[in-house]
């Protein structure tokens, strides 16, 4: 299996996004400038990473690269997003579909939001196959399987047998791996997978989207808002905050010679083994300030 068959030309992104702007509506008669002006590009292989702290906007940007941002006359979406060198800003929504289907796959935080109750896993992750790929119901259970155990599940016969209310939380993410892998995409979104695992499984969890990408040859685009979590998992790192990208460049230089205040400000906040009895660090109040002004000087 290789995901390299869904792959654009050498010289075109898989993913381009330029100038792009997303508004949606916060009330009857509010609304909020989510994404101000994102420029970001995946290239075939490549494993991006996007940090921010809640409401960066960072989750915004991915839910659009996918086409799953609501649809509704109050969200606003302009700019330039074009996959494997398609334009997608204002494609019918048939031709999202078809992106969905072939090139970019979804793993979302919280399993349970997004993945029916109602049925078994198995079938769940049977959905995703395209229906060219697998032939008879013999072949699809077995390919079935197959997901789920390369997502890091043991007995998938088993797992696929089940509800997901009956499987753990890591079992669950590892289900929506397993789900995002089946349609063999050439980019995989994980919108902060781990979120809301203990440490020990979120590092396996971790440990099988890095193995899974690996043997797939596929992009990632890690969104999170822990620079540790994309530290290991990258080639290149976008940070974000108040919808722009603030800073962007290699991971180890992002991380080793930040140039931004506030990408400086998330790696102080990064706790280690050694910071029993430290308090927290927080970004100071002056900090904010200044960058509220960069932004709105941005808009």
């Amino acid at each position: 299996m290789n995901a390299a068959t869904n792959a654009p030309a050498d010289d075109v992104p898989l993913v381009s996004v330029a100038g792009l702007r997303v508004v949606l509506p916060t009330g009857e008669r509010s609304e909020v400038e989510a994404v101000r002006r994102v420029d970001l590009v995946i290239r075939d292989g490549e494993r991006v990473g996007v940090v921010g702290e809640s409401g960066s906007g960072k989750s915004v940007t991915g839910r659009a690269i996918a086409g799953l941002l609501p649809t509704s006359p109050r969200v606003r979406v302009s700019g330039s997003i074009r996959v494997g060198g398609r334009e997608m800003i204002d494609a019918p929504p048939a031709a999202w579909d078809e992106i969905r289907r072939t090139r970019v796959g979804m793993i979302f935080q919280d399993p349970l939001t997004y993945l029916n109750p109602t049925m078994r896993v198995g079938k769940q992750v049977a959905e995703s196959i395209p229906a060219d790929r697998e032939g008879g119901d013999a072949a699809r259970t077995r390919a079935v399987h197959r997901f789920l155990e390369q997502a890091g599940l043991e007995n998938p016969a088993e797992v696929a047998a089940r509800f997901p209310h009956e499987l753990s939380g890591g079992m669950r993410q590892r289900v929506l791996i397993a789900i995002a892998i089946a349609k063999l995409p050439s980019l995989i979104i994980a919108d902060e997978p781990t979120t809301a695992l203990d440490a020990t499984v979120q590092q396996r969890v971790l440990k099988t989207l890095d193995a899974t990408v690996a043997e797939l040859g596929t992009s990632l685009m890690l969104i999170s808002h822990d620079l540790a979590v994309v530290a290991g998992m990258t080639d290149r790192i976008y940070v974000m905050y108040g919808g722009r990208v603030v800073e962007d460049g290699p991971t180890e230089q992002v991380l080793h010679e930040p140039r931004h205040p506030y990408t400086r400000a998330l790696l102080r906040s990064v706790r280690s083994l050694t910071d029993d009895g430290v308090d927290l660090y927080s970004i100071p109040p002056e900090l904010r300030r200044e960058l509220a002004e960069e932004v709105a000087d941005a808009s």
